[in-house]
């Protein structure tokens, strides 16, 4: 991995799965001569990186998998995780990889270079550049195998290596953080503020009253105003006049509403929606017991003759 963009007085990270590799002083060597003693180069291994605690916004540069022939695959958790601590316009330089197609795998490698583009994007990564591809070669995939994935067993190492060979590349890819942090918030350029927007608000709605104009709401009414009417004023001549109450034909004193209201309380209701049919039909508690059958909603009137004798003397 090239480390010409390195600008002195730079802060960088480099993360590996691990520090056995001897060229991983050389690598730090050349990135202090870049910074300068105004700079700063940390070493650190992947765990470390991702439950550790580095403080965000820190570092200029960042990169994984920078030397050696292990490689390990960067989870989203792992990606998030380098955008915090990158600062805003800072570069991320990761090494990973990645299937040539997809295919069911118990790998942990299960993502093409496309998905890893995606994924990128998804940790809000832009400027997303392939500098270069290879194909990993049988020894190195064997290393990775046994150190990075922890498959120890040597004959379940070689098989895996040998169903692998030939079908997974190691990509190199930069990318940049925003020039701005994540959650961050600005005016859009055809915003305008309103000045006073508030007071603006309220003066509208106000209202300046001197007391001596209001008027005196206790000489509005006088004295007869103040005196409670009979109820016989408010009924026209009209309605009421017999011993009957019956409302007249244009009746406004609100008798006619108050009679029919009267009218549909005291009509005989059904219960059970079959009393019209006669006797057989109506329980013992039923208003039309001994009437005989109507049509449903039919005005009931009882003959004549219905209080005589059928006997004669």
């Amino acid at each position: 991995m090239s480390f010409t963009q390195v600008l002195p007085g730079s802060k960088v990270l480099l993360i590996n799965a691990n520090r056995s590799d001897s060229s991983n002083n050389d690598t730090k060597e050349q990135l202090l001569q870049k910074v300068t003693e105004n700079g700063l180069v940390v070493d650190e291994t992947l765990d470390r990186v991702v439950h550790g605690e580095l403080p965000n916004s820190t570092y200029n540069y960042i990169y994984t998998n920078h030397h050696g022939s292990l490689a390990f695959a960067h989870n989203t958790t792992t990606l998030s995780k380098l955008a915090s601590i990158l600062v805003p316009g800072g570069t991320l330089c990761l090494k990973e990889p990645v299937l040539l197609a997809p295919r069911s795998t118990d790998i942990p490698v299960i993502r093409t270079t496309e998905d890893l583009v995606s994924e990128l994007k998804l940790a809000g990564f832009v400027d997303i550049e392939i500098r270069s591809t290879a194909e990993v070669e049988l020894n190195d995939l064997i290393n990775t195998i046994e150190q990075v994935w922890g498959i120890r067993d040597e004959n379940k190492k070689q098989e895996l290596a040998q169903s692998l060979k030939g079908q997974l590349n190691l990509v190199e890819v930069v990318v940049k953080k925003p020039a701005y942090e994540i959650g961050a918030s600005f005016a859009l350029p055809f915003a305008k503020k309103v000045p006073n927007a508030t007071a603006n608000k309220v003066s509208v709605w106000s209202l300046s009253v001197d007391d001596d104009e209001l008027e005196d709401e206790n000489n509005l009414l006088d004295e007869s105003d103040l005196i409670k009417p009979e109820k016989s004023t408010l009924i026209r001549p009209d309605c009421e006049t017999s011993g009957k109450r019956k409302a007249c034909k244009n009746c406004t004193c609100g008798l006619a509403e108050e009679l029919e209201k009267e009218s549909k309380a005291a009509a005989p209701t059904s219960s059970c929606g079959s009393c019209y049919l006669g006797d057989a039909f109506r329980c013992s508690t039923c208003p039309y017991l001994g009437m005989p059958a109507f049509a449903p909603g039919e005005k009931i009137v009882l003959g004549g003759n219905m209080m005589q004798d059928d006997i004669e003397a």
